[in-house]
């Protein structure tokens, strides 16, 4: 899975979601976000050959095309994957308060335990 990959399943959009989203098909966007659809240039250097499809993912994203595709890619979508971590631990944190310290605090008359 790349990076890429990661940051959407953290954020919880699938790729049907995304070709959706951005008005495309389901397969050609899988392939575009896989890194699997690369077409052969001449000077045998190999591009992805689909920069629209690129362009409205990375903007989906709340990136730039060079964030999201660029050179220095990674790091720009590991910090974000870093950030959408910490993200979803606060929001479960909050979920497992409200489940079993009700609203995260403890009520006086349960504050000695099972004793």
């Amino acid at each position: 899975m790349n990076d890429l990959q990661k940051l959407l399943c953290l954020r919880g959009l699938t790729v049907r979601e995304v070709a959706e989203r951005i008005g495309y098909g389901y397969h050609i966007t899988q392939k575009v976000i896989k890194g699997t659809r690369l077409t052969l240039r001449s000077g045998g250097t190999y591009i992805y050959s689909n920069r629209a499809i690129e362009t409205a993912v990375a903007e989906l994203l709340g990136l730039s095309h060079d964030e999201c595709w660029g050179d220095k890619s990674s790091i720009r979508l590991r910090r974000l994957i870093r950030q959408e971590i910490k993200k979803q631990g606060r929001k479960r944190e909050q979920e497992l308060q409200q489940q079993f310290l009700h609203n995260g605090r403890i009520p006086e008359k349960e504050a000695a335990g099972n004793v």
